[in-house]
């Protein structure tokens, strides 16, 4: 009974006199702060309760008060976390520096601007968790330089961070740097590459540039990386050929880069876990290597706009569990390889833009995954084979888009397919007249793919091949603008005229 008498008396001693066990002053003086930084604090901080009044006998400790959590050191309690996302918190204190037991601060979501945010932050020395992120005006520039040794995620994206990109970077413990959708500017450091725990880097939607650092190799638990700028379409920016080195990041499981020159070869031997690869804007030299093949868990592979040569490696459709394949807008050519079939967890594909010939494989009617094929503004001719039914059949909806290539036969069985599979087959040769059930395309007497130099050869032809533009107004020998003038770029098959 006499020890129950010393907890009970213990217990008094710290909840009710308030000289020990509970927060520290200085501590509680700065959630003072926050609280009185909130536009409604009845509704925000419900149970933080007994502000301004030195008598309260509610303790943020010792009462676990919303998004607040503690340590102990002796008979003193000490903050050391603050988790407050989305209170409509306007500033934090100047002097939250002090608190030298925090560990997390998660302000994110709130409406703190620069003049509410202590610059101190950045020099906490026990900070491990920082997330300012969508506070859309914050406005806050980085310093130069981060000596933040236990910081381990700093996440700020969407948060209009500005200004030059840190030089210097004192964070070896450092896993999670997400700051995308920001306005940076500036080089990536070298530095980071020190920070050998990295996991995530997310950096995209900036206005970053030079070249990839090579240091960046020895970031060999590196999982996403993403480092597409937002001004990429316009300028380089952050565009450079791949390091050799980088051969060590055998973590990686996505990213997003834009690039140029050639592929590495490692990467289909080294990059064993990749699952999206991602370039966007590269300029290319060679062909598409057929080392991807070798990347058994990749599930999106998307190479628009790259500027690819050469034909397309039929390994890449023996991927087991690819379900995302753009590869439009290059210079491709040669034939859609038969090995197209392989692919039966591939749910969208893009070939569309580029000069492929030939005729379009039955194999395409095996792709039992397939949502949307886009193998437009080809080279592509013959028949639309009947094999292609077996794709409604899937239970899937289906768009296929075979629009402008040299397609000028519909195989048979396929009145099922035309009247459920939304599709565009405009700009295709086809031979007069059209079965009833094929929609989005016309005919044409013009099945050739012959070239017409002026309009009154293209009338001549009987194909009404110019309608629009500085070209032949159908039927007749004039055009709009310039008379027998059919200038390449406007060459495109119009209506079926019967002659």
């Amino acid at each position: 009974m006499d020890s129950l008498y010393v907890k009970l008396f213990v217990v008094a001693l710290l909840g009710g006199t308030g000289v020990m066990g509970k927060t520290n002053v200085f501590d509680r003086k700065m959630l003072d702060y926050i609280y009185n930084s909130t536009y409604d604090r009845s509704h925000i901080i419900a149970n933080w309760t007994g502000w301004g009044n030195s008598s309260s006998t509610s303790d943020p400790c010792l009462d676990k008060w919303h998004g607040i959590a503690c340590v102990e050191e002796g008979s003193v309690h000490y903050v050391s976390e603050i988790n407050l996302p989305s209170h409509e918190l306007f500033s934090l204190p100047e002097d939250i520096q002090g608190m030298k037991y925090l560990t997390t601060l998660i302000v994110s979501e709130n409406d703190i601007k620069r003049s509410g945010f202590p610059m101190g932050v950045f020099a906490m020395q026990t900070l491990e968790h920082l997330d300012i992120s969508n506070m859309y005006v914050l406005n806050l520039t980085l310093p130069t330089k981060l000596e933040m040794p236990k910081l381990r995620d700093f996440y700020g994206s969407r948060s209009r961070i500005n200004g030059l990109f840190p030089i210097s970077w004192d964070t070896p413990n450092l896993e999670n740097l997400v700051l995308n959708d920001n306005e940076l500017i500036g080089y990536l450091p070298s530095d980071l590459g020190k920070s050998i725990n990295l996991k995530q880097l997310f950096l995209q939607n900036n206005k970053l540039y030079r070249n990839f650092p090579p240091e960046y190799g020895n970031l060999h638990q590196l999982v996403n990386l993403s480092l597409v700028q937002s001004f990429q379409s316009q300028y380089r920016g952050l565009c450079s050929s791949i390091p050799s080195t980088w051969e060590t990041m055998f973590s990686l499981e996505y990213i997003s880069i834009c690039t140029f020159g050639h592929l590495p070869d490692y990467i289909g031997n080294s990059w064993q876990q990749l699952r999206e690869f991602i370039i966007v804007g590269g300029e290319y030299v060679g062909n598409i290597s057929e080392s991807l093949c070798n990347l058994n868990l990749l599930e999106r592979l998307d190479f628009s706009y790259c500027q690819f040569i050469g034909e397309i490696p039929g390994c890449i459709f023996s991927i087991p569990n690819l379900v995302y394949l753009d590869l439009s807008h290059n210079d491709l050519s040669g034939p859609i390889p038969d090995a197209i079939g392989n692919a039966k967890n591939l749910g969208h594909l893009s070939l569309a833009s580029n000069h492929l010939n030939g005729s379009l494989p039955n194999s395409i009617g095996q792709l039992s995954s397939l949502t949307s094929i886009s193998l437009e503004d080809n080279s592509l001719i013959g028949e639309i084979p009947s094999e292609f039914d077996a794709l409604r059949s899937n239970g899937h909806s289906l768009t296929v888009y075979l629009s402008y290539n040299m397609i000028s036969s519909i195989g048979s069985g396929l009145e099922q397919f035309f009247t459920y599979v939304y599709g565009d087959y405009y700009g295709n040769p086809f031979q007069c007249p059209l079965p009833t059930y094929v929609r989005s395309a016309t005919c044409s007497m013009c099945n050739t793919g012959a070239k017409h130099n002026s309009c009154e050869e293209c009338v001549s032809a009987g194909c009404g091949w110019c309608s629009y533009g500085p070209n032949c107004v159908e039927g007749t020998h004039q055009g709009p603008d310039n008379r027998y003038t059919c200038p390449e770029d406007y060459w495109s098959f119009q209506t079926c005229r019967q002659g």
